[in-house]
């Protein structure tokens, strides 16, 4: 749509219109974590990274030398953390480490209490941003998210999913130079107020704070994560509240 000054607009879906001198294609991240299982247990590393080489060592006393530049999101064992002279290292393999500031680490944590037999819940740590889902005791699903940044933290404390979207417009237009707009944010699973894990397409600094206080996920993940926590969607929905029929998957948020 042309202006009478001739500015272009594009059209939205919601029917809004932005100037197209402001638009950018979005690149979505490719990124999608693993099932935990016998073959890929837990605890598991994530390069949080860009552009990190792998440090090696021959033994406990050898000097560490440089290794190979290691892939942003790549998945590893993660074998423990040891501390070489001023440097605190993690073990992804025998004599191979990187830097432990640079990994996001999922690591199993005790059921919470109360927790009926294979009931599925959701852990997220926002020290190493991860999330790791559990049935029961039994870890089955981690990845690296990202979670709200200085001054939009994601509240801690023990939740449950209330209401679940295919896509959902989320937006805050009273945050001044933060005020933002997102139609269609897919996956999207509300647990505290306007606070859902959700994906991003629109980023791709999963490992690392960055939202406005959402747990964002890769979309391959945070779809996953959506038709695996409840409340069970019915086929041909687009949304549901959860009920004391079909409720909400709890959500354990902590530091």
């Amino acid at each position: 749509v042309a202006a009478d000054d001739g500015t272009t607009y594009q059209r939205t879906l919601r029917g809004r219109f932005v100037p197209s001198g402001r638009l950018a294609p979005a690149k979505p991240s490719a990124f999608e974590s693993r099932l935990v299982d016998a073959a890929h247990p837990l605890p598991r590393a994530f390069m949080a990274a860009s552009g990190v080489k792998s440090l090696l060592a021959r033994g406990a006393s050898a000097a560490l030398k440089t290794g190979e530049t290691v892939a942003r999101l790549a998945e590893f064992p993660f074998l423990g953390e040891e501390r070489r002279g001023d440097k605190l290292i993690a073990a992804i393999g025998p004599g191979v480490f990187l830097p432990r500031r640079t990994v996001a680490v999922a690591a199993p944590v005790p059921a919470p209490a109360g927790l009926k037999p294979k009931e599925r819940w959701i852990d997220v740590n926002l020290t190493e941003q991860t999330l790791v889902a559990y049935e029961g005791a039994m870890p089955v699903f981690a990845t690296v998210v990202s979670s709200g940044r200085p001054g939009f933290e994601t509240p801690e404390g023990s939740f449950s999913i209330y209401a679940k979207h295919v896509t959902v417009t989320m937006d805050d237009t009273a945050a001044g130079a933060e005020a933002y707009s997102i139609e269609d944010v897919p996956w999207t699973m509300f647990f505290k107020d306007s606070i859902a894990l959700h994906a991003a397409f629109w980023h791709d600094k999963f490992g690392r704070v960055h939202s406005h206080g959402c747990v964002n996920l890769a979309p391959a993940d945070a779809r996953r994560l959506f038709f695996w926590a409840g409340p069970t969607l019915p086929a041909g929905l687009h949304g549901i509240v959860a009920t004391r029929q079909n409720p909400g998957t709890r959500v354990i948020v902590h530091k």
